[in-house]
Parts: C-alpha cells; structure tokens; sequence
C-alpha cells in the first residue's frame, strides 16, 4: 500500500472529524494540540519508513539490538542508584506517593513498562535460543521487579506461565502445582506484611474495588469522559472518530486505555483500518510462538493502559525487538 496514500486518507479523515466536531458538534478543541497527537499514532510507522532496509539486514539488526541493550541496562543501573541512595528523580512515581518503584532516565509510566518489558523479553529471547548465560536474565528480572509497575508485575507472571507452559512435561506439571501451592501458602501466611510492602494497592482495593485497583482508576473515565462524549457524537463520528484530547474544559475525552482512544479518535471504521495497518506494517506475519505470545502481552496492556500505540519514546525500540524476535532458525519456529 502507498504510504503517501495510506497516510493522506488518515489525514483528510482527521481534518473532516475535528473539523466537524469543533462546527457541528461545537466542541471546543484545539486543532494543533489534536494534530500533535495524531502524528504520534503514525509516528512508528515513518521509523518503519526510514530504517526498513537496515532493520532487514541480519547483522544490521544484531547490531541495533546490541545498542539497545546497553541503553536499556544503563537505564536499569540509574534505577538501582535511585534505589539505593533514594534519588527521587530516578523514581517510578511522582513525590509525595507511597508507591514504590524506580525506572530510571524515563519520565512516563506507560513509557517505562514498554521499554523494560521489551529488555525482558530480548533477555529471555537470548536465553532460550542463543543460549546466553541464566544470570543476565535474572538481572534483568530484578530491574523489571524494580519499577514497581503494576504492568511489569503481570508481563513477569505472564512471561513464567509462558515458559512453563511452552516447555510442559509431567514432571514439570507435578513442580508448577507444588510451586504454586507452596506460592499460594506463603502469600496466606504473610497478609499481614504484604498489607505493609504493598499498602498503597491495598487500601485501594478495600475502598475502590478491584477494577479501579487495576486501572488505576481509569475506569471512572468511562463514566465521567466517554459516556457525555459519546452522547454528543453523532453517525459520522463512528465512522471517522471525534476525540477531544485538547481542551479539558469541553469533552475531554482521553482516557488513556489504548484500545477506548483509538476507536474514540479514529472511529470504529478507521480504528479496524488503523490496527489492521499496525498489523501487516509493524507486526508483520508471525513467525514463531513467543512472539504470538509478545504480542498478546502488549496487546493486554493496550487494553488496561496507555502510549502503545501514541508512544513518543518507544517506537524504534519496538520496531527493532519486533524484527529480532520475530524470527525462525533454519526454516522452522524458534518455539
């Protein structure tokens, strides 16, 4: 597909929609602010444009990763700093929170848990197929565990039952039921100093409910955002979309779970047309299990969060962890 044509149509659709939501609709937003962040949904795919010919190049790409493990590991050296010596500018969480976490250099929760999911995953790749040494893996581990995201935590789970359950034998059956019943007895045993370490998650579930604890309260958007957007949208917005992500005084619509956004800022006909794009450009056609699985991870995460698909920082990084992974060795699947 032309990319000049691709992204013309993208275009002319934006310029009719906030066009018409800012005339007909009267709501009030911002026309550059709303085109700041529409080139952040396409800004991956002019990375893709650009580095294309050198991402196809197998030792171009080795080399790329390389790089990108160092910045990655620099990143994770600043967190156990911050950790170490309490360096506020290296935490997770703004001042002031309880919440516990470092993640370095980079400013963006959602940010953060791409990119340190995206190291996991290449260290854990190198692993199983290039037989690199456990112990790195471990380290990385232990710097994922460090950023105290919510998201982290579950990409780690998430990541363990994979390789469980990609490597499963009976006899691993019978140590995956007695690891996750002496798990599960040792979590009942030690509520009363899990309610210490992670009081801040709790005292939200007690007085929240489970759904707010897991989104972070984004839940509440749904009600207090969509809903009063969606009454004012009409047929043509379902068609090519209406988000107010500009002026928080008049419909603002940003809810910053990833799935809600694109259908509410493209539309439910351009939002399929756009994730079917993501998916023959940026995923590409599988090749192996464990990206199926890397991709239903990020995928999970678009559905709870936010930036996957708007994010300013990661997409090169996403683009070349991709390409890495999604490989196969001698003509078969890697899994």
């Amino acid at each position: 597909m032309n990319w000049l044509i691709l992204f013309t149509y993208f275009v002319s659709c934006f310029i009719a929609g906030n066009l018409y939501l800012k005339y007909v609709i009267e709501i009030d937003v911002f026309l550059i602010e709303q085109f700041v962040y529409f080139n952040k949904y396409f800004f991956i795919f002019f990375i893709v444009f650009a580095t294309y010919k050198t991402i196809g190049n197998k030792e171009s790409l080795q080399r790329i990763i390389t790089n990108f493990k160092k910045v990655f590991l620099f990143n994770g050296y600043i967190a156990i700093i911050g950790f170490l010596f309490k360096i506020n500018l290296f935490s997770t969480f703004p001042i002031g929170t309880p919440r516990f976490g470092y993640d370095g250099l980079i400013l963006a929760q959602n940010e953060a848990s791409i990119f340190y999911l995206l190291g996991l995953f290449v260290y854990y790749y190198e692993w199983q197929v290039n037989k690199k040494p456990l112990k790195y893996l471990f380290f990385v581990l232990f710097i994922c565990l460090l950023t105290g995201m919510k998201a982290v935590f579950l990409g780690v789970v998430l990541l363990a039952i994979f390789h469980f359950l990609s490597k499963m034998s009976l006899k691993k059956t019978i140590y995956l039921i007695l690891g996750l019943t002496f798990s599960v007895t040792a979590l009942v045993l030690s509520f009363s100093k899990l309610k210490v370490i992670f009081g801040y998650y709790y005292w939200f579930f007690v007085n929240k409910g489970f759904l707010y604890t897991i989104l972070s309260g984004r839940n509440t958007f749904l009600e207090s955002r969509v809903v009063p957007l969606l009454e004012k949208w009409d047929i043509i917005n379902y068609f090519i979309g209406g988000q107010n992500i500009s002026n928080v005084a008049d419909y603002l619509g940003l809810v910053e779970m990833d799935f809600i956004d694109l259908f509410l800022f493209f539309g439910v006909l351009n939002g399929l047309f756009f994730l079917f794009v993501y998916k023959t450009q940026i995923i590409g056609r599988i090749k192996n299990n464990f990206f199926y699985f890397v991709v239903f991870v990020f995928l999970l995460q678009s559905f709870f969060s936010g930036h996957f698909f708007t994010s300013s920082v990661n997409p090169i990084y996403i683009i070349i962890v991709f390409a890495y992974i999604n490989t196969r060795i001698n003509a078969k699947a890697v899994y």
